[in-house]
């Protein structure tokens, strides 16, 4: 397992795609994504929070206009959401929609959603001597150029630096100097989670590496989402994980915040316990279990 095939000598030339085969693949995958005419009607499911994005934005794509935004919002207000329903109006009218995480995981949620490092090659240790590694001659570039709309959730995870390649990018691309080379570019997060992993880092040294204390972040226009949709279901919950969030819930006396019981597992035995957790976390199964969606939804 996990050797290269080219190893064995099954067949005297090497097996390896070039930097061009491999691109045009990328090209042909973004071009031909699927949209359901359920996907089309989604703007319609969308609550006023999200609706008000969602005409300013497509507004600036079909008016060739220039923006830059920032959706923010704790889990639950329907990011993700918003996210589909814009990717689906600008497809569904033929153009370019490009949707980027930092994550694969949150990746394999949005429809054609890639990581930033597969999309745009930003190397994955970056620092102020690293740069991008896509010419302006390659096919990567002229789909990059065609996109009307990009969309990269989880930047709040995302050092500050791999934006910033990315403005620099499109700057280069477009021949522009204004921001993301003036395409229109929809940033999202919750700086509430998971922050940049800097190694034996405090809080200040998150803060410093994230979009935060970037430049581009005074320069973003902030859209808030208010409507926690999961706390329909558990009010509660959602109240706890923004009482820590905001630092607000109660600390013992060792400075920790204790797990209420009714969210913990009882150890019994271990198989026991570890058939609980997965009835919880995926109650039915045995109904979505051909579901794509509903499984990466539900990732432990």
């Amino acid at each position: 397992m996990g050797g290269d095939i080219n190893e064995y000598q099954l067949i005297p030339e090497t097996i390896r795609p070039s930097v061009a085969e491999k691109e045009a693949k990328e090209v042909h995958f973004e071009r031909t994504i699927t949209i359901t005419n359920e996907d089309i009607i989604l703007h319609k499911r969308l609550n006023k929070y999200q609706l008000k994005p969602y005409n300013i934005i497509t507004k600036r794509v079909f008016s060739n206009k220039a923006g830059t935004f920032f959706i923010d919002g704790p889990g639950g207000t329907g990011k993700i959401f918003l996210y589909h329903a814009l990717l689906a109006t600008v497809r569904s009218k033929g153009y370019i929609a490009l949707a980027t995480t930092t994550s694969g995981v949150a990746a394999s949620i949005l429809p054609g959603g890639r990581t930033a490092h597969s999309h745009f090659k930003i190397p994955i240790n970056t620092d102020d001597n690293v740069s991008y590694n896509i010419s302006k001659q390659s096919s990567l570039a002229y789909l990059i150029q065609d996109a009307k709309l990009i969309i990269w959730d989880e930047v709040s995870m995302a050092k500050k630096r791999m934006i910033e390649l990315l403005d620099l990018l499109l700057k280069d691309l477009m021949d522009s100097t204004i921001l993301f080379g003036g395409k229109v570019v929809v940033l999202g997060g919750d700086f509430m989670q998971t922050l940049s992993v800097v190694r034996n880092g405090k809080k200040d040294d998150f803060i410093n590496e994230s979009l935060l204390d970037s430049h581009i972040w005074e320069e973003l226009e902030w859209v808030q989402l208010f409507e926690n949709m999961r706390a329909i279901d558990d009010p509660s919950f959602c109240n706890y994980l923004l009482r820590i969030g905001n630092e607000e819930e109660k600390v013992n006396s060792a400075n920790k915040i204790e797990i209420p019981t009714s969210l913990i597992i009882p150890y019994t035995t271990e198989q026991e316990s570890l058939d609980k957790l997965l009835a919880i976390t995926y109650p039915d199964v045995h109904i979505f279990f051909s579901s794509s969606c509903y499984t990466s939804s539900r990732v432990i």
